[in-house]
């Protein structure tokens, strides 16, 4: 159970959530300025870009998180989201940029992000590769590929400065904040990520090493000269040689943002609840518009979801959704406040670093978590540890290429995602045997379910008892969705019934080692109302004579099914049974 005092939906007091946007307000915009401040240098553009770019990088950013909070329509996700660079972009925008220039980067980030909005819309289709061990090694790779880059372009000692010293606020930070988080009382680990700063500070400014002066001078406002930076689209042939580059670096920002946007969903409730889907397209939907917004504006993509929202949701307790309100107007002001973006850049580097250790450190825990939570076994293994493996032996594969591609084979993150991928796909391939059929959902197409179901069942010589559970799950299962039906019909009114029409549900089973997953999947908005998996969890053991027909038939199911997943997208609800071949559990009437 996480530590969350706010959920989402929950009425924050307004100073809980601006003291929870303010501890996520400083690490969030130096890791933010710094990461686009490295791939401009790396590029070798002018100074007006740079400054360009961090503005509009943590305007759009703030923006982003605003509407992630708000929610409009299918656009958002009504809850606390922080967002930050898209980190699987940072070695090809450096790239785009020293060879075009703005004009060749809005190019490439304008096209490529195309292919991100039709996945957000086939994400329901893809269901089957984008799993919660892709999703899940996708954000174990980022924590512990990110850290190492991170320290590693903060950490550049000056040449006239001892490295001991240099270190020593970062040294001092990590350790204070690692002893809050393990002996601090709760109210005291909620202010982890500014003590450790403070701390940090505090031993830093002794030694010379924050830049007191470069913040006094710095101005209050200040904004580039756009005469003298290029904007607009280029389509030569140095666009059509990256674009493949761009297009694969995407999709794994893709991969990773459903990966964050999953983990970030599971941390915002006090209780363990089914992941909603939907809230996940909503928030895909926000990163495609943000990333395209940041082709438009020559700048590399930023406004990526960032499943270090689960660590900080964890730290201070709030998921609140007014809370990433608050967070984007403060991360606006940043943008345009050029003395407070000056402060936040003088924090030394080691500081910054010891920060993200411990927040990294989490969220590869979160990452784990999600990648295990199908239960663990050979294949399980094989699916996350193979991913694993490749992606952090990347760097090794990316010094075998030379050109282009080996930005792509040398980034831990897109061999890692692409072999985690390309598992997924082997084994669903594998599964084609067993073709669905598609029926209409009605109480006609029980027989015909229950054929399919049984034809299963003999093909790979199931006992009778194993049979019957998988054809009773079956059963109970479109029983419920048939009750729905009813229920929505007969609410709907005399008019709406008279004109009412037929749904189409298609069933697939497919083996699985010991054990058989039956999927429903019916085609249309809220088929089923709320969500059958949480409905499961939470069913009273206590029976009762006014049970209706829909929770006897519930009971069934959570008797005779090993687990249930409902997964809810924009126009369609998939309901996913397993069922063991070998003993059964206890008798029915244990359950009802």
């Amino acid at each position: 159970m996480n530590q969350i005092r706010y959920e989402p939906d929950d009425k924050c007091p307004r100073t809980v959530a601006l003291s929870s946007a303010l501890q996520i307000l400083l690490p969030n915009s130096i890791s933010l300025v710094t990461l686009v401040t490295l791939v401009v240098l790396a590029s070798g553009e002018s100074e007006d870009y740079l400054q360009w770019v961090v503005i509009m990088a943590l305007a759009v950013t703030g923006l982003s998180m605003i509407v992630h909070a708000l929610r409009f329509q299918r656009f958002g996700s009504g809850r606390l989201i922080v967002t930050n660079f898209n980190v699987p972009f940072l070695a090809v925008s450096a790239l785009a940029l020293q060879i075009g220039g703005p004009s060749l980067l809005a190019s490439l980030i304008v096209v490529s992000t195309l292919l991100q909005l039709v996945l957000t819309l086939r994400l329901a289709s893809l269901r089957r590769i984008f799993t919660p061990a892709v999703t899940g090694t996708v954000i174990m790779l980022v924590a512990v590929s990110a850290v190492p880059f991170i320290v590693s372009v903060t950490v550049v000692p000056p040449d006239d400065t001892s490295v001991a010293l240099f270190l020593a606020p970062g040294l001092v930070a990590l350790t204070i904040g690692i002893l809050v988080s393990l002996l601090g009382t709760p109210l005291v680990r909620m202010w982890v990520l500014p003590i450790t700063i403070a701390t940090g500070l505090v031993v830093a400014v002794p030694l010379g090493l924050y830049d007191i002066a470069g913040v006094t001078a710095a101005s209050w406002f200040s904004f580039p000269d756009l005469s003298r930076i290029e904007f607009g689209l280029s389509f030569g042939a140095e666009f059509w040689a990256l674009l493949p580059v761009f297009a694969i670096v995407n999709l794994t920002g893709f991969m990773k943002s459903v990966g964050d946007l999953s983990v970030i969903y599971a941390a915002s409730h006090r209780e363990p609840v089914a992941l909603d889907f939907r809230v996940v397209q909503g928030g895909l939907n926000v990163t495609g518009a943000s990333t395209f917004l940041c082709g438009l504006l020559g700048i590399p993509p930023v406004a990526a979801p960032w499943s270090a929202t689960a660590s900080y949701m964890g730290i201070i307790g709030v998921a609140a959704a007014s809370a990433g309100v608050f967070l984007g107007f403060m991360t606006i002001a940043v943008a345009l406040l050029s003395k407070l973006l000056a402060a936040l850049i003088a924090v030394p580097g080691p500081v910054v670093s010891a920060v993200y250790v411990i927040i990294f450190g989490m969220l590869f825990i979160e990452g784990a978590r999600m990648a295990f939570s199908g239960g663990f076994d050979r294949k399980q293994a094989l699916a996350i540890g193979v991913p694993l493996v490749m992606g952090l032996s990347a760097g090794s594969f990316g010094s075998l290429i030379q050109g282009d591609a080996s930005y792509v084979f040398g980034n831990p993150i897109v061999v890692g995602a692409a072999t985690a991928v390309a598992i997924a796909v082997f084994t669903e391939l594998s599964n084609l045997r067993n073709r669905p059929i598609r029926v209409d959902l009605a109480r006609s197409s029980l027989p015909t379910v229950d054929e399919y179901l049984s034809r299963f069942a003999d093909r790979y010589r199931w006992t009778e008892d194993a049979k019957n559970r998988l054809r009773l799950v079956g059963e109970e299962t479109l029983l419920i969705l048939l009750d729905q039906e009813d229920q929505q019909i007969s609410g709907a009114g005399s008019n709406e019934n008279h004109n009412h029409k037929v749904r189409r549900l298609t069933a697939m089973v497919r083996r699985d080692q010991g054990s058989a997953e039956v999927e429903f999947v019916v085609v249309s908005d809220d088929a089923v109302n709320g969500n059958l998996e949480n409905r499961l969890a939470f069913l009273s053991d206590e029976f009762v004579l006014e049970d209706d027909e829909q929770q006897i038939s519930m009971r069934v199911l959570r008797h005779y099914a090993s687990s249930v997943k409902h997964r809810k997208y924009h126009g369609i609800d998939v309901i996913s049974c397993r069922v063991e071949s070998g003993q059964s559990k206890s008798p029915l009437r244990a359950d009802i």
